[in-house]
């Protein structure tokens, strides 16, 4: 039997904890998923759910990075997570993702919530470390009661949700709305409520998308409106954050803007996407002040030309599209020897 969190109470829970601009960056995930079933079902089994990025609050924390990725469904007991950890041992992309953030240095961690009660207030949680290509049960509340505490808090929120951000949260269906809650009510309700564990520079990434040669790519899903230049900004954060999954095994990564117009209703204009390679080669060097980011400082924000992002088509996360783009340096390389074609203009 499945269990679902009942939708009000779950809007209510996650409400606290964020503000509006936040939870529309999580609706827009969602969408993605549902934009690629319903025109691109050959890219579905390539995309994998995102993970939270976490270091304890110790000396040289920043060496010390987790990938938290907390399963997407309710348990009534452990009996049914451990059938749900021996399907992921068993899925290639899945392990092609864990070794992927192995060989980056970054450790996998798996947590699944039971909850007989269905009730995002009462949640045990039971947690697996990747070893040596397994999955392994941790006893209790490890690995994280080992971890220093102090006084590590949950920021709460004091802003309305947008109209369209609360319409939206309350159209998603029952499996993502539970999914989208498990993530915070893990991160926020536990690690910072519950355990009061510090965390330096936490961050979390959107997704994964693998192809079926085990090439690995982080993916980042959000939504955007362009300035009157035709510009988009992107945190600068978000940047780093990909860069620094990436450069050890000379992986790209990927950046999806769900473009919406100005009005109050955000209506979709399309879907597009820019390469972190790409990212990197067109940026503006000169930031902008951003939003506020997960640590409640201020943003720092990169500007982008939207000529620089394409449109999300059938090809793109083909076989194909990965041979082209896969490889960090390589998708450099090709940018720049575009740009070189060009300088003549003004020599």
């Amino acid at each position: 039997m499945s269990l679902y969190f009942e939708s009000n109470q779950a809007i209510e829970y996650m409400a606290q904890y964020f503000g509006h601009n936040k939870a529309r960056g999580m609706v827009a995930e969602i969408a993605f998923g549902d934009f690629l079933k319903a025109e691109h079902i050959t890219a579905v089994s390539k995309y994998f759910e995102g993970a939270w990025i976490v270091s304890p609050k110790v000396a040289n924390s920043l060496q010390y990075r987790y990938a938290i990725f907390v399963l997407p469904h309710l348990f009534e007991n452990e009996q049914t997570i451990a059938q749900t950890i021996g399907h992921l041992e068993q899925n290639r992309g899945q392990q092609a993702l864990y070794t992927f953030l192995h060989h980056n240095g970054v450790g996998v961690i798996i947590v699944g919530a039971i909850s007989p009660s269905a009730n995002p207030q009462e949640i045990e949680w039971v947690s697996f470390g990747y070893q040596a290509e397994r999955l392994v049960r941790y006893p209790n509340a490890e690995p994280f009661a080992s971890w220093p505490r102090g006084r590590g808090r949950a920021n709460l929120n004091h802003t309305v949700w947008a109209n369209d951000v609360l319409g939206r949260f309350q159209s998603v269906s029952d499996d993502n709305l539970t999914a989208m809650t498990l993530r915070q009510a893990f991160f926020y309700g536990y690690l910072k409520k519950q355990l009061k564990i510090p965390l330096d520079d936490p961050y979390d990434v959107d997704g994964f998308v693998i192809s079926y040669l085990g090439h690995t790519l982080p993916i980042e899903i959000k939504e955007k409106s362009a300035t009157q230049e035709g510009k988009f900004g992107i945190d600068a954060g978000r940047v780093l954050m990909m860069l620094r999954f990436c450069l050890a095994s000379n992986k790209n990564a990927v950046y999806v803007i769900r473009e919406v117009d100005d009005s109050m209703e955000r209506n979709l204009i399309d879907w597009r996407y820019i390469t972190l390679s790409d990212m990197v080669m067109g940026a503006s060097w000169n930031l902008q002040a951003g939003g506020m980011g997960m640590g409640g400082g201020a943003t720092q924000t990169v500007m982008l030309s939207g000529s620089l992002f394409s449109t999300f088509t059938a090809d793109t996360l083909s076989e194909d599209w990965f041979a082209q783009n896969a490889h960090l340096q390589e998708s450099a390389k090709a940018r720049a020897q575009t740009f070189a074609t060009g300088l003549s203009k003004y020599l």
